[in-house]
C-alpha cells in the first residue's frame, strides 16, 4: 500500500512507446478492521500548492481520484448525505447540534427549504446493506439535474441545480467547518453526553447511525470525527461493487476487505479519526459539499467474462475475474502495463502474447508461459499480453491498468507488444494495507 511521487508515468501510463519507468496509478488490497481517517484527496491545482507550501506532509503535485471495489462486504463513510437528512440527523442529535451551535442548523433548515422544490428525486433501487442508494456513473450527473418537481416558469433544470448549490453548500459547509474546528473540550464533553444517552436507550430503540456513532467512539474516544457519522453517507458495499471517488469527496472507510485502485499519489487531507496529521483547515475549504448520490461504478462484462470497472479519470481501469473450479476467463491484453492480483483460489494463468503481424498475413496470438497461481500471487504483465485464467479451485483475480478503449486496443494487435512472453512474477504476497 505504498505510494510514489506526483504524476509520472504520463497521462496513459507509458503511452505505448515504454519510454515511462512509472505507472500512473496504485494498485492496493485493504484490509481494514479500525475505521480509517475522514479524509479527501485534492484535484491537481491544490496538489501542487500543498505540495509547494508543506512538502513534509504533501509528497507529491498529483491529484488521486480513486476507485474501491468490496471483495467483502465494505463499510465506508462516503460524501454528505441530502441537506434534509443532515437537518434531521442534526434535530435528533441535541449534542451535535451543541457542538456546531443552534445558528448553524437554524441555516441549514432555511436553506433546505429553499432547495426542497429544486431538489431531484434520488434513485431508490437497493444496494448494499441499510438500503443505501447511489447511482451509476454518468447517470449520477443527470440525476443532479433532473426535475421531478414542478420548477418556477421558466427555470430549466440546469438552472435549477445551479440555485440549489448555491444554498445547499455554504449551509453544509457552515455546519461541517463548526464542527471540525470546535475546542476539543467541548467535543469530549458532548460525545461523553452522547455515548450516555446511546448506552441509556434500550437496544431495540437505537437508532442505526446512533450505534454506528458509539462503534467508531469506541476505537477512537473523544474523536470529533465521530459525528461526521450523522453527516456522511453510510454505505455497504457488496462484493463486486463499486465506489469512484473523486478529488474534494469526504470518505472515510470503516470495516472490510476491499481492492483499491488510484492515481498515483499519497496526498491525502485528514481532519479526524486518524493520529497522524490534520489538515482540517484545508480540509474544510477543500470540499465541494456535493449531497448527490454517491458515484458507483457498475461492471461491464467484456469479452472474455471478466467484469470491466471504468473509472471517469484517464489514470486506471480494473478487471475482476470470479472463476468457478474447472472454469476459465479470459483478460484481453491491454496496450499498457497490468498489474494483476490473485486475491481468493488456485489455478493456472496462461500468458498469450499478440505477435507482429507478418507481410501478407494478419497478427495472430501465440501461447506463452504458464505460470501456477494462488491466494496472494501477484504479477506484472507487459503491454499486449492476453491472460488465460484456468481455476483449480474458485479464483478471484484482479488487473489494473492504464485506461484504454478495449476495441482500439485489439485492433491495434495489443498496442505493438513485443511478441515474447513478458509477465513477471512476483514473489511477494499481496498484502493488506492500511495507509490511507
Amino acid at each position: 500500500g505504498g505510494g510514489g511521487g506526483g504524476g509520472g508515468g504520463g497521462e496513459n501510463g507509458d503511452g505505448g512507446g515504454g519510454s515511462s519507468t512509472r505507472l500512473p496509478f496504485l494498485f492496493k488490497v485493504l484490509s481494514v478492521r479500525t475505521a480509517l481517517s475522514i479524509q479527501a484527496h485534492p484535484n491537481k491545482t491544490l496538489a501542487a500548492k500543498l505540495h509547494r507550501e508543506k512538502p513534509q506532509h504533501y509528497k507529491d503535485d498529483n491529484h488521486k481520484p480513486e476507485m474501491t471495489i468490496a471483495v467483502t462486504p465494505f463499510e465506508a463513510l462516503c460524501s454528505f448525505q441530502k441537506i434534509n437528512s443532515v437537518l434531521e440527523n442534526c434535530r435528533a442529535c441535541p449534542e451535535l447540534v451543541a457542538v456546531v451551535g443552534r445558528e448553524a442548523v437554524a441555516g441549514l433548515s432555511a436553506a433546505a427549504e429553499k432547495a426542497a422544490p429544486l431538489t431531484p428525486a434520488w434513485p431508490t433501487a437497493r444496494w448494499g446493506r441499510r438500503g443505501a442508494t447511489a447511482r451509476a456513473g454518468a447517470e449520477r450527473n443527470s440525476a443532479k439535474h433532473a426535475a421531478p418537481h414542478s420548477l418556477p416558469e421558466g427555470v430549466s433544470a440546469a438552472e435549477a441545480a445551479a440555485r440549489r448549490e448555491a444554498v445547499v453548500v455554504p449551509a453544509l459547509k457552515r455546519v461541517f467547518t463548526r464542527l471540525m474546528t470546535a475546542e476539543q473540550a467541548l467535543v469530549k464533553a458532548q460525545l461523553d453526553a452522547l455515548m450516555t444517552r446511546i448506552e441509556s436507550t434500550s437496544p431495540m430503540l437505537r437508532l442505526p447511525v446512533d450505534e454506528l456513532a458509539a462503534r467508531i467512539h469506541e476505537q477512537y474516544p473523544h474523536d470529533v470525527g465521530v459525528f461526521c457519522v450523522y453527516l456522511l453517507n453510510y454505505l455497504v458495499l457488496e462484493p463486486g461493487e463499486a465506489l469512484f471517488l473523486n478529488a474534494n469527496e469526504p470518505h472515510a472507510y470503516l470495516f472490510g476487505d476491499c481492492i483499491e485502485c488510484m492515481a498515483e499519489s499519497d496526498n491525502v487531507v485528514r481532519a479526524g479519526l486518524t493520529p497522524k496529521f490534520k489538515d482540517v483547515d484545508v480540509l474544510c475549504e477543500m470540499l465541494t459539499y456535493d449531497d448527490g448520490p454517491p458515484y458507483m461504478v457498475p461492471p461491464l462484462l467484456i469479452d472474455g467474462g471478466a467484469e470491466r470497472y471504468i473509472a471517469p479519470v484517464p489514470e486506471f481501469l480494473v478487471d475482476r475475474a470470479m472463476v468457478e473450479a474447472g472454469g476459465a476467463v479470459l483478460l484481453p491484453a491491454s496496450p499498457f502495463v497490468s498489474i494483476v492480483v490473485v486475491v481468493e483460489g488456485r489455478g493456472k494463468l496462461e500468458e498469450l502474447v499478440r505477435q507482429q503481424p507478418q507481410l501478407g498475413g494478419g497478427a495472430n496470438s501465440v501461447d506463452g508461459l504458464v505460470h501456477a497461481v494462488r491466494q496472494g500471487s501477484v504479477f506484472m504483465a507487459c503491454a499486449g499480453t492476453a491472460l488465460q485464467v484456468r481455476a483449480e479451485e474458485r479464483l478471484l483475480i484482479f488487473r489494473a491498468t492504464a485506461k484504454h478503449d478495449l476495441a482500439e486496443a485489439e485492433a491495434a494487435g495489443g498496442g505493438g507488444a513485443p511478441s515474447l512472453p513478458t509477465t513477471t512474477a512476483a514473489s511477494a504476497s499481496a498484502s493488506a494495507s492500511a495507509s490511507a
